[in-house]
Parts: C-alpha cells; structure tokens; sequence
C-alpha cells in the first residue's frame, strides 16, 4: 500500500529496453470502480507531450522506481479514450469533503493509499473537527466504508463514523473503540470523584463533630469556674490579719487611727500661736 503522493516524481522505466521513460506527473482515477485507472507520464525532451500508461501495464511499483514491461505500453490519449474521458471529468480525492449518509460532515481528505499490485484505492486519510471532538490527529477509512467518489464530495456509510481508524505512529483504533475507552475512562473518573466526595463529606463530618465536641468540653470548664468563683464569693468570710503580722508601714498607720483627734490651735496672721485668753 502506497500514499498516492509518493508516486509523483517517480521515474519510469522500461525492463525489456532498459530505458527511462519519463516521471509521473499525476494520476487519472476512476471513481466507480475506485482505484486509479492510469499514470500521467512526463517524458524527457524539448517537444513533451503528455502520454499515458493503463495502470494494467505497470510491472511493478518499487521503492525508488515504477517500471513496465515494454515502453509501448506508454500510449497517447488517442489511444485512450476512456481515459481521456476520466481525465476531463477529473475526481480530485485530496481535499475532497467526507460527508455521512446520514448528513454527518466527518472532515476533508489529506492523502488517500493506493493498493500498488492492482491499483485499487485502499482507503482515505482524513481529518476535521468531527475526528478531532473525538480523537486529535488523522483518521484512516477503510475503501469498503466508501459509497460516492464525487467531485468535491466523497459520501461514505454511515457505519463508517464508528469504523474510522485512529492514525498515530502505527497505533490503529477505531473511533468506537476510542469512544468505549474514554467512555469507560469517563465513568471511571466520575466514581472516582463520587467516592473521594464521600470520603471527604465523611471526613468534614467527624471533624464538624469533634469541634461541637472540643466547645462543649469548654463550656463545661468555663461553667466549673464560673460556679467556683460563685460558691467562694457567697460563703467567703473576711480573713483576720493579726496586728503582729502586719507590716510596719501599716501598724504606723493603725497607730494613728487610734489615737484621739486634738483640736485644731488658733493661729494667728503671722502664723504665731495666741494662747487663750484667761478667765
């Protein structure tokens, strides 16, 4: 199987002569019977003229080189009309728009292979957003899948939506079966999400208890002390302080206190004491 790009540029060359034909320039397909009908060779010289060879004259398709038995099967469209017929009504298979029976817009082509031993189309290589909301990258169609070739659009079954393979360096998987596995992914993570919510509500629910539980314990303390303080305070009777025990400053001051008040001495102007007047 071949990409249809590699074949452009490729040399021609003749077994039974030995002789390079020319380069391919394109390639004529035919849409009903899906496959390429002919090569569009380009041959050396000052005068060239487009010529063609039946893909049914092609020996072999190598890695370097196309090569044919006798150069007379290089033949001029007047030899060709049926393939001259196809070459007006050119289908051009890359950039052509992928559309569903059922309406579905799957992408636009970008390359699509050819199967080298008898030239028929093996599939499409395409990409869009319909492949991208489902897989990033290129998708590969099988031939069997397709129903129309058209001019601008290709129209495929619509069982083909979930047949398309996923193409990322040799790993093939079908858009079903990627839509399976994420979908099994998906309910994976919702379960996961389901069961870490409920550990965590558990876990937010013994924490909320142990709090209540830590204030309860306070206000119990608190209450303790409250009715501590309550109980001293109506059953307390005043302590006495022996006088020997008091310090000295407050002796002095109880000292005082005893003694009797004298009455206070007239002064007079100058600040003399007057004694007073005899009887």
């Amino acid at each position: 199987m071949r990409k249809s790009k590699r074949f452009a540029s490729m040399p021609v060359i003749s077994l039974e002569e030995g002789q390079h034909i020319g380069i391919v320039r394109e390639l004529v397909i035919d849409p009903n019977g899906k496959k390429v009908a002919a090569l569009i060779i380009e041959q050396k010289g000052w005068f060239k003229e487009q010529r063609f060879i039946p893909y049914s004259k092609v020996h072999s398709v190598g890695a370097d080189a196309i090569t044919i038995e006798k150069s007379s099967g290089v033949q001029k469209a007047a030899g060709l009309p049926e393939i001259v017929k196809l070459l007006r009504n050119r289908i051009k298979i890359t950039g052509a728009r992928i559309v569903a029976e059922n309406g579905t817009v799957l992408g636009h082509v970008d390359e699509y292979y050819v199967d080298v031993e008898s030239g028929t189309i093996a599939g499409l290589e395409f990409s869009g957003n319909f492949i991208n909301n489902v897989i990033k990258g290129r998708a590969f169609l099988d031939i069997d899948y397709i129903r129309t070739m058209g001019k601008e659009v290709i129209v495929v079954t619509n069982e083909s939506v979930e047949n398309a393979f996923k193409l990322d360096g040799g790993l093939q998987e079908t858009i079903k079966n990627v839509r399976e596995s994420t979908g099994h992914l998906w309910e994976n993570t919702r379960q996961k999400t389901r069961d870490f919510s409920t550990s965590l509500n558990k876990s937010l629910e013994k924490v909320k208890k142990e709090i209540k539980r830590m204030d309860l314990d306070d206000s119990d303390i608190f209450a303790d002390t409250d009715d501590g303080k309550k109980e001293s305070s109506v059953g307390a009777k005043p302590l006495e302080t022996h006088f020997e025990d008091l310090p000295l400053d407050q002796k002095e001051r109880r000292e005082t206190e005893r003694k009797p008040s004298l009455p206070p001495a007239d002064i007079s102007e100058h600040g003399d004491n007057i004694p007073p007047p005899a009887h």
